[in-house]
């Protein structure tokens, strides 16, 4: 310690990095939970297999919404909206995104059992504008 300061060696932000990186990460997952944290569950009136929901997200912010299905049944999603940078990605049961990229039209054959998580989105590039807003019907339909 020279003068009131600490002398730092080469080394020193070695000894801080796991830290930020701790910090960053904690941080990330609160974020990720938080957008999660309140999805609308899709539910169909009795004797149909689909519905059409409307909604409008802003900026950054996403919608989540979840969906039970059986193995074996076909799921089909499009996402109608006022906004061309307007998407939707599925995420299975186990919480990792389908082989599908963001879209707006979307079918397959479910090999999982159980609740698929349905988030629409802005892409960055649109939802960085000012005063971006996208509102937007889905149609969920599972046959």
């Amino acid at each position: 310690m020279e003068d009131g300061f600490v002398k730092a060696n080469s080394n020193s932000h070695y000894h801080a990095l796991p830290l930020v990186l701790s910090v960053v990460i904690t941080l990330s997952s609160l974020f990720s939970v938080a957008a999660q944290s309140n999805p609308q569950r899709i539910r169909f009136a009795r004797g149909h297999s689909s519905t059409t929901i409307s909604g409008k997200i802003a900026g950054c912010d996403t919608k989540d919404y979840v969906v039970g299905a059986s193995a074996g049944q076909e799921m089909t999603v499009r996402l109608k909206s006022s906004n061309p940078g307007a998407y939707f990605v599925i995420y299975s049961i186990n919480g990792r995104a389908t082989d599908m990229n963001e879209t707006t039209e979307w079918s397959e054959r479910l090999s999982e059992s159980g609740d698929y998580l349905i988030r629409v989105f802005m892409m960055r590039s649109a939802a960085r504008r000012k005063g971006a807003v996208a509102s937007y019907t889905l149609s969920v339909a599972i046959h």
